[in-house]
């Protein structure tokens, strides 16, 4: 069951992260498909799988330092836990992927390389009251407007990290690509949903005056892995107008809720190589219902739920 659904309003969402906004962004029916019916690709994304092994190992090594921790001690403790998730010990195997870029070879070997690359990172990661680091922060925010039944709307998601470089406060995030990294791939990010939202909760739920996301780019090839870090600034007035549209998109999906339909973007079917749901929506509507499963897995995307229940 997905506990970020309203129990008044069929098909109304009250929890929003960056993945639903996203969603319903891009393509209302996508967003129908993925979040109201649990529906998603049944191959595998190796892109995916390889960014949650990358974001965990950080994350431990990120812990294991603000223990106290040498470098060198968390980047063993860091390699052994990689080596332990990676491996399937049902099928008593290592994780295996079917694209050469991404493996649990070049995994392993990005991250050492990263963690060799920034070993004297002048960014500093914050210390919450609570004696923790800021790495893996999950938040929720009321906001402050409700639903037409008078249901609390939130704001929910993940922080990889809030670190402080100067006297300026940041959202770390961690990126991976097979593509070349440039500035043209640190400009993709603004304007960004996701990036806004980052900002937005560092500022409101951690009281902190975050300038925007450093993002720490690492693009994976075969051979080699190479790393760039880029800055993505959001002024107050971005910050204040993403807040803005993001009632809006809200408001939006509250028409749609209530009239029980989310119509196709297909504007959105062949972008980025082409949408998951394509074959799906290319069949006639009467059709769909029965084709989703055989096309499709089940799996709820619920943003309540912490990062390991996902």
């Amino acid at each position: 069951m997905n506990s970020s659904l309203s129990q008044k309003t069929p098909g109304l969402q009250l929890a929003w992260d960056s993945t639903s906004l996203s969603l319903l962004k891009s393509c209302p029916r996508l967003y129908e498909y993925t979040i109201l019916k649990d529906y998603s690709p049944r191959q595998e994304s190796i892109h995916l799988t390889f960014g949650i092994y990358y974001h965990s190992a950080l994350e431990h090594y990120d812990h294991y330092r603000a223990q106290g921790m040498s470098h060198e001690k968390a980047q063993l403790r860091c390699l052994e836990w990689m080596m332990s998730a990676t491996w399937d010990f049902k099928m008593n195997r290592p994780w295996l992927s079917d694209m050469k870029e991404k493996t649990r070879f070049t995994l392993v070997r990005t991250v050492i390389w990263y963690l060799e690359q920034f070993a004297d990172d002048p960014l500093e990661t914050v210390i919450l009251a609570n004696g923790k680091p800021a790495v893996e922060l999950s938040f929720r925010m009321g906001l402050d407007f409700a639903s037409p039944d008078g249901e609390e709307y939130m704001l929910c998601g993940h922080l990889d990290r809030v670190a402080k470089m100067n006297d300026d406060f940041w959202v770390v995030d961690k990126k991976t690509s097979k593509g070349a990294i440039g500035q043209d791939f640190f400009e993709k990010f603004s304007p960004d949903n996701q990036m806004s939202l980052y900002t937005f909760a560092g500022q409101v739920v951690y009281e902190t005056p975050i300038k925007g996301i450093i993002v720490d780019a690492a693009q994976v090839g075969v051979t080699f892995s190479r790393f760039q870090r880029g800055i993505v600034p959001r002024s107050p007035g971005q910050i204040s107008e993403w807040y803005n549209d993001t009632k809006t998109w809200i408001r939006t999906a509250e028409g749609f809720a209530k009239e029980q339909y989310w119509p196709q973007n297909d504007k959105f079917c062949s972008m980025y190589g082409g949408c998951a749901f394509r074959e799906v929506c290319s069949k006639s509507p009467e059709m769909r219902n029965e084709w989703l499963p055989r096309l499709m897995k089940t799996r709820t995307w619920d943003p309540l739920k912490t990062r390991g229940d996902i």
